[in-house]
This record gives structure tokens, sequence and C-alpha cells, in this order.
């Protein structure tokens, strides 16, 4: 029966893995006692021609979990019975260890059905009915997972006892499998009540407490009353049965509204997930960012995060879905409220401590222009004063950059760039989008940038971040180092962002009719602006991660006719309203820092001008310019990049130098030239 009921995948943590086990020197370490876990192995060995685990090989042993004969007894740990036999053998530095991990229902293939999703695998210690209930409905989406051996050779090399060396190995086996238990599955999740128990008995809010109830037992009371409410104001409740709804929603959303979510470089991810706290940092264009995400870390079997969410969001039916997909929710401004922002700094700091990984949007809300909008401080700044008390743990921030070929939000935008008031966000205005769901969206880009190391970063920028400790009883946010390395770091994270760019087809489009102000445009002229365009952001190597459409222009021009974006349509011409250019402002500036240098050149010789004086001009200004798009390039290299573009751009025949150093148009790309110097004069005030 279990064999019909079992049917596992094998996953391994490097190739290397791969060839080991199938060497007879192999020993099996699993991290459960559970027959069904053994079984699993059993089968993923028989079908793949790996070494076999026997018991008369001896060559597997099971973890025990800890075991008390009486309940006021403390827990202790057991060893195997095989585990002491191998550190007493005198040939066991020559095995190979392969720690091992099981699965049931983290598979690939995502559930099906939400009784699999109760019977998932968890950091609960299961019942053998449970066990057996979770072979039942999730036997057939099962993952066993290979790791790395261990170091046997170092180990069963020393000098110790044999009860030191099993004491040891056991150790070291049980924090190999909490740390990629905890990557896969998310750390061990106490309920809600639990942790708010803990962030109201932290040591910096019951000061804040004591400091405001001024010895009086009635506010006293009424403090803790108020922190207990902040505590339940703020705290995610993530609720599997929910996040399986979610995953069949955006399922059908990605795959019938957009033509998928495409994720590039999760890879990477998989990579870092182990023994590190993720801090997802993505760009902020849609309401959809919230979810694009958690779906593609969920179907990629990586941890979902817990998500900050604005308290604007907090809205009857939606905040509940919200809550129980992973969001926790933070007010805008703290002001004066100090016990509100003590509660929210120890929820940030208990999700830290407890191994979770968390998702923010640095700029706040999302963008209403299409380009990045500045980070603000606050939770950089939290995270960074949470990261003193994380010396065992290394914190990643992941900057991610997610594009839309068409956004929902694009006509409320569009009205607000207008001037039209921004409206409080309420369920109404938010399920308005939903108009937008019967029409094609596109394709939708979620790419992951270089990752910043916060301890390295620190080091760097803070050399005595270490030393000079904040106190977290103490109003801190005007210590010299935290308040000038925020927002280098807030920088830093939108820089990786902005270097993760997937070019979609209406950013390209946008930028060529961006000088263009004839309703009706030429097919032919516009292909040969996409060439150029497409071209000149090839050529400038902004970046390896870069990506640019892969159809031609002429297919880029019918695709964005597909979006809707013009509708009237000929042959030969297409004519576009001001209205509809209007609307493609937007996807024109989520590319702009790509172009804008080679804006800035076109705009400055439109007469001509001596190479030195333009380099000079630009030195003057690129501060600015750094500061506002968010461009990798320090000034000592400033003058390097602008040669280099020059050079380019004369390459592709945009500009001409002549004998005497004096930059000028090419006479047969006028057209071309003028739109990119537009990119430039519409973006900042001329000079």
């Amino acid at each position: 029966m279990l064999n019909f009921l079992i049917n596992p995948d094998a996953e391994f943590e490097t190739e290397e893995v791969k060839r080991l086990v199938q060497s007879r020197k192999v020993v099996y370490a699993l991290s459960t006692g559970s027959s069904f876990d053994l079984n699993a192995l059993i089968k993923t060995a028989k079908r793949n021609n790996f070494s076999l685990p026997k018991r008369n090989k001896k060559n597997f042993f099971q973890l025990k979990g800890a075991k008390r004969l009486f309940p006021w007894q403390k827990p202790r740990r057991r060893s195997p019975r095989e585990l002491h036999e191998l550190a007493r053998d005198s040939k066991s530095k020559d095995k190979i260890i392969i720690p091992v991990d099981v699965f049931w229902g983290k598979a690939p293939d995502r559930q099906d059905h939400w009784v699999k999703l109760i019977f998932r695998d968890s950091w609960e210690a299961g019942s053998f009915l449970r066990n057996f209930l979770k072979v039942i409905f999730n036997g057939r989406q099962t993952s066993v997972f290979f790791h790395k051996p261990l170091e046997t050779e170092e180990i069963f090399t020393q000098k110790r006892s044999s009860d030191h060396l099993v004491l040891k190995t056991d150790r070291l086996l049980r924090a190999r499998f909490r740390k990629n238990r905890q990557a896969k599955i998310g750390p061990d999740i106490s309920n809600k009540r639990t942790l708010i128990h803990a962030i109201l008995n932290s040591s910096s809010v019951k000061q804040e407490i004591k400091v405001t109830s001024k010895g009086s037992a009635r506010l006293e009371n009424i403090q803790k009353r108020k922190a207990y409410k902040y505590a339940l104001e703020i705290c995610s409740d993530i609720s599997y049965p929910v996040i399986y709804l979610y995953d069949k929603a955006l399922n059908w959303f990605w795959n019938n509204r957009y033509d998928g979510l495409e994720i590039i470089g999760i890879e990477k991810i998989n990579n870092l997930a182990v023994g590190n706290s993720l801090i997802y940092t993505p760009s902020h264009r849609s309401h959809i960012d919230y979810l694009a995400l958690s779906y593609e870390l969920y179907t990629n079997n990586l941890m979902l995060p817990q998500i900050v969410a604005g308290k604007n969001l907090n809205l009857p039916f939606l905040g509940r879905i919200l809550r129980n997909g992973g969001a926790f929710f933070m007010r805008r401004s703290f002001g004066p409220n100090k016990l509100y922002s003590k509660v929210f700094f120890e929820h940030l700091r208990k999700l830290f401590q407890r191994g979770y990984s968390i998702e923010f949007f640095p700029e706040g809300g999302r963008t209403r222009t299409g380009r990045l909008l500045p980070p603000r401080p606050g939770i950089i700044s939290m995270i960074i004063k949470s990261f003193q008390d994380m010396d065992d743990r290394d914190v990643k921030f992941l900057p991610i950059s997610i594009s839309y070929e068409k956004v929902l939000e694009g006509k409320s935008h569009l009205k607000e760039a207008k001037g039209q008031k921004k409206k409080k966000e309420n369920l109404t205005s938010i399920l308005s989008t939903i108009s937008d769901f019967r029409g094609y969206l596109g394709n939708a880009y979620l790419q992951f940038g270089e990752p910043v190391d916060l301890k390295s970063f620190l080091d760097k920028h803070a050399p005595n971040w270490q030393k000079d400790t904040i106190d977290l009883s103490e109003d801190t946010d005007k210590k010299s180092w935290l308040f000038e390395v925020t927002p280098l770091l807030g920088s830093k994270i939108m820089t990786n962002i902005n270097k993760a760019t997937v070019v979609t087809s209406s950013g390209l489009f946008a930028a060529s009719i961006c000088d263009i102000s004839d309703k009706e445009i030429d097919k032919e002229r516009l292909v040969f602006r996409l060439d150029v365009l497409r071209k000149v952001i090839e050529i400038s190597k902004y970046s390896e991660l870069i990506k640019l459409p892969n159809i031609s222009s002429s297919e880029i021009i019918e695709k964005i006719k597909k979006l809707k974006f013009y509708k009237s349509d000929m042959p030969k011409t297409l004519e576009i309203s001001k209205n509809e250019k209007n609307l493609m402002e937007f996807y024109k500036n989520n590319i702009l820092h790509l172009l804008i240098l080679q804006a800035y050149v076109m705009y400055k010789s439109r007469k001509k001008i001596k190479k030195n004086d333009l380099i000079n001009d630009f030195i003057e200004i690129f501060p600015q310019i750094k500061k506002d798009f968010f461009i990798d390039l320090s000034l000592s290299n400033a003058e390097e990049r602008m040669c280099k573009i020059l050079d380019d751009l004369e390459e592709i025949n945009l500009l001409k130098i002549n004998s005497n150093d004096e930059i000028s148009w090419s006479e047969n790309k006028r057209d071309v030239a003028g739109m990119l110097a537009s990119l430039w004069l519409e973006s900042l005030p001329a000079d």
C-alpha cells in the first residue's frame, strides 16, 4: 500500500551529492524516526539506483525526538544506536554521512486540494495517525532532499570519547536539518497569541509602560491594554487554507490575464535561504506586487515572508485576507506615540529572532509616475537596530524589480499625474481595478537583483556599529552612525533594483513616442526608433541583469495594440490620442534610468559643444542625476563613463565628433537624436 501512496522526487543540495549517493560508503542520516520517511528514502534509492538503506548493512540511522517518562521531567535527547556504533568504528572517518530530509506536500507541484494543505509538512511532531494521513494526502507530492555530506574525517579523527563524537555529530545534523527545514517551510510558527505575549513581555515595552504610567496601577493597566491593542493591530495571522486559495486564484490570474509571471534569478534565493535572514525589497508599482512575490516563493517551495503593509490596507474583509497571507500592518507615521513605536519595533525584532523572512517596499507607497521613489528610512532603520541582536545570523537584503507591460491601476495613476488628489484607500477604489481584469495585460516579470549583505555594508559605512550599541529603551533615531547609514543603505537597495530592470515592450514603445505630437504616427518610423533604443540600451552595458524583449520591433507595435494602448490602426500608420499617450508616460519612466545619461548627451549636443565642456557640465550635475535615478556610478568614474557613452553613440552613428573635439548630431539620424534629447528635457529642468 505504501508503495502506491508514496511517489517521491529526489532533490540534491549540489550535483556532487547526486554522485555520492551511489557509493557503497554512504550512510544516510534521516531527520526523523518516522517509518514513512524511511520508506520514502528506500523508494527514492530504488528508483534512482542509489545505495539502498538496509538494516543489516547498517548504512542508515534516524534521529530521535526528545522524550520524558513523566510530565514534570525535562525532555531528554536520545541518540540512535547506529550512531554510537559508527562513533566506535575505526573506519568511520571513511564513511560518507549524507543527511536526508523528507518533505510531505512540498514537492514542485502545488497542492491541489485544501485537505492536502492541512496535512502538509510542518514543524509539528505529529502522531502516527496524523503522519499516516499526511502520507495518504501528500504521499504523491513528496520531496526527498539529500544534503551535502558531513565532514566525517574531521569529526571522527578527533581523540575524544565515542559519546562526545555522538553528541557532536547529533548536534551538527540537527542544526543542518533545522536550517534547511526553516528555509523550505518557514520557521516554527507559534500562534499569534504567543507572539503577542512575547512582545508585551519585552523589556523595552515594559519599560515604556512603566515610564508612562508614572507609578499609577490604573494607568499601567490602561497602557498594557493599549500595547495589546497595538500588537493585535500589527501582527499577521498566517492561514495555510487561505494561502491555498491565494495560490489557486493567482495561478489563474497570472496565466489567464497576464502571459504568466516570469521569475528570474530564483536560484539565488534557493542558495541564500539556508543560514540567512532574507529581507525582500521589491519595487512597488501595483497593488498586486504584494501577491506576486509570495506566489512565486510558494511555487518554488520557499518560506513565505512576513509582509509589511500600510495600515490603510487594513480594511474590512481585505485586511483579514492580507493578514492571513502573511501581511502585518504599519501606521504611516508613529508620531509622538512611543508605545506604538516600541511595540512595532519589538514585533519586528521577534520576527528576526524566530527566523522569519520579511518583505517590505522601500518606497513606502506605489509610484504614480513609474520611476522609483526615494526610499523611506523607517523600516530600514528598525532592521539595522534589530540586527545588533543577531550575531549568529546573516541578513541579506534582496532587491527585486517587478515590471508589468500593463498595470491594473494605469487609469488612476494618470488621473493623479494630472493633479487629482490621491484618494484614501478603500474597498471600492481597490476593487475598481477589477474592470481591467477582463482585458489582456501582457507579460509580468519579477527579477532578483544583487543581494546586499547587511554586515558587510555596515562594516564598510559604519565601522563602529557593533561597539556603539543601541539601547532599545532609549530614543535612538538620532544616533549619528544610524542616521548616516540608513539613507545610504536605502539608496543601495534602490540602485540594485534598477540594475535588475526587465525592459518591457510598453516601456520601449512609450520612450519611442515621447516627442511625437502628431496623432498619426508612421509605423516604419516607430520601428526604426525602437531598434535604436534597443541598441542604445544593449551597448551601454548598464548591468548584466538588464533584459530586453525577445520579440522584434514590429511585434512590439502589434503587442501594444493588443494591450489597447492605442485603438486606431491602419496598414502603415497608427493613431494615438493625447490621453493614450499620457497613459504611456508611466511605462517610459520604468526604463528612463537606462537612457538618462544618453539623453543628457543628446540634449547637450543639439548644438555643437566641446567634449571637455560637456564632460565638465556632466560632472557638475552628476550628483543630482545619481540621486534622482539611483544610478550605480561613483563620481570618480563619472568621466570615464561619459567618455564611453560618447564612443557608443558615435559608434551607432547618433553623434559625430570632429577633429576639434566638437560634438553634434548626425544628420541622417536627427529624428532619433531628438527623441533621446526629449527624454532629458521632459525629465529634468533644462540647464
